[in-house]
């Protein structure tokens, strides 16, 4: 069985893309990093389980720490399923001009209120604003 990132829905069974879905929304999927093999995350809930998926658009293998034996994709291989999506579309509309239009269309407090949450996130983000920001 392979999975293709951009349908994996039709390979998953409907309540394990719930339960990731809701582990994807709940910004659970720490540490996605795309490899030369594939992908690999950290999934933070109760526990904290690792994933790694093998192949970048088409995923050929995967495989999580946790003890699931009830099918062949756990919750936490869907949540990361959707990360790698929405990683690959994120660097899509990057390469295509689409985000820096949306930067350029968007009201000043919705840049404000994303700004702030990825300062809050990101070091290097919060390095970079507070370089720029200082002599104001």
């Amino acid at each position: 069985m392979s999975i293709s990132i951009d349908h994996f829905e039709d390979d998953v069974h409907k309540l394990i893309l719930e339960r990731g879905q809701e582990y994807f929304d709940a910004r659970q999927v720490l540490m996605l990093k795309q490899t030369s093999d594939g992908w690999t995350a950290v999934i933070e809930g109760q526990e904290t389980y690792q994933v790694l998926l093998e192949g970048h658009d088409v995923i050929t293998t995967w495989h999580c720490t946790c003890p699931f034996e009830h099918g062949p994709v756990c919750k936490h291989v869907a949540a990361v399923l959707y990360a790698v999506r929405e990683n690959i579309n994120a660097n899509r509309a990057a390469s295509s001009g689409d985000i820096d239009r949306w930067i350029d269309e968007a009201e000043p407090d919705t840049l404000r209120r994303l700004l702030k949450i990825e300062v809050r996130k990101n070091d290097d983000v919060k390095t970079s604003v507070f370089h720029e920001m200082r002599n104001l």
